[in-house]
């Protein structure tokens, strides 16, 4: 079991969100880390489609997913992450996945109220 490590040795600030993290880690069915074998821009691309797919297939089986990544956020500490996983690749983010209460939807604002009003007229002349 590696998440308590994890969490306690990252709470440098002392602020108690890492003590909060650690709950949450502990209270996990699962833990991911998604990686890339290389640190630049097409890596960090393809592991947002890689995430992408993920939250998908998650939300597919009823699964939740909430992020935990003050350890890939804070650049001294994310090798610690990628000694913990692997020797090799980049860690780039940490997932907490499960099942639970669903949460009602994120309320959405009207499209029209994003749109110009001649953009508007152009997208109603289309529909």
């Amino acid at each position: 079991m590696v998440e308590p490590l994890l969490v306690r040795t990252f709470d440098w600030a002392k602020l108690g969100r890492a003590a909060k993290d650690r709950q949450l880690a502990a209270g996990s069915p699962l833990l991911a880390v998604l990686g890339t074998e290389r640190d630049d821009v097409p890596s960090w691309l393809a592991a947002g489609v890689a995430l992408q797919h993920v939250l998908l297939g998650a939300c597919v089986t009823g699964m939740q997913a909430s992020f935990l990544n003050q350890p890939i956020e804070v650049p001294s500490l994310r090798p610690g992450i990628q000694g913990l996983v692997s020797k090799t690749g980049f860690p780039q983010l940490v997932l907490r996945l499960g099942y639970g209460t669903p949460s009602p939807p994120t309320p959405r604002r009207a499209l029209e109220t994003f749109l110009s009003n001649g953009h508007a007229q152009r997208q109603e002349k289309l529909a």
